[in-house]
């Protein structure tokens, strides 16, 4: 019996809708690392430029790292409805009632055709399933794009809010593949639903956990070396 929890993900009328959890539907690659910079950036200002008395300097310190942790746990665990498969393929990003009222993000989102999936490669999280969709290789970016990006990165670094104008994370391509964490779906709920919304030409690849993984590789590694 499928759990309550997951009628969120189920197919209906021949689409899978599910949540993903982190900040990438949202935010561009990077950002929550950017987070503990800007507060070590501020505790180092209140204590050169500010010189608090020793005993509020410490409570302040104490009170940026709360924030901050505070923060980095929010944005970590935040749940979006950006993941929808149908059978034309797979739609990344915001869409409707999700997307944001300004900003150029209400209008980015991304169609996979299945044509150009090469793969699904579903693997076990502890928060729930992550979804690989493997494509053909990106070509490596001109150089004018790689200056472009430096300059949107240090201009985010300068300036919080200018993610605004970036693309989020889930939009940008790991090399050959788009990597997409689901919450609150199970592996296999998740190969049965676009089992029957993907053709045959693609393959879905429930990977196994990582202790069976490492011991099958150790039970290989024996027999080559018995060989």
């Amino acid at each position: 019996m499928i759990p309550v929890t997951a009628l969120r993900e189920a197919v209906v009328e021949n689409r899978y809708v599910a949540l993903v959890r982190g900040p990438s539907t949202i935010f561009p690659r990077g950002y929550l690392w950017l987070i503990p910079v800007w507060f070590a950036v501020l505790a180092a200002l209140m204590e050169v430029k500010g010189k608090p008395p020793s005993w509020y300097g410490a409570c302040a310190l104490g009170a940026l790292s709360l924030a901050a942790f505070t923060l980095l746990a929010v944005l970590s665990t935040v749940r979006n409805n950006a993941f929808l498969a149908d059978q034309s393929g797979i739609w990344l990003g915001l869409r409707g009632g999700a997307r944001r009222r300004f900003g150029p993000r209400r209008r980015q989102n991304r169609h996979l055709p299945w044509h150009e999936v090469r793969q699904l490669r579903i693997a076990s999280r502890r928060y729930g399933a992550r979804v690989e969709v493997v494509i053909p290789a990106v070509p490596i970016g001109s150089r004018g794009h790689i200056v472009w990006h430096a300059a949107a990165v240090g201009l985010t670094v300068l300036i919080p809010a200018a993610y605004l104008f970036r693309s989020p994370g889930i939009l940008r391509p790991c090399s050959d593949r788009y990597r997409i964490p689901l919450y609150e779906a199970t592996p296999e709920q998740v190969r049965i639903a676009l089992l029957s919304l993907a053709p045959p030409t693609v393959p879905i690849v429930v990977l196994p956990r990582w202790p069976a993984r490492a011991l099958r590789r150790l039970r290989r590694s024996r027999l080559t070396t018995a060989a």
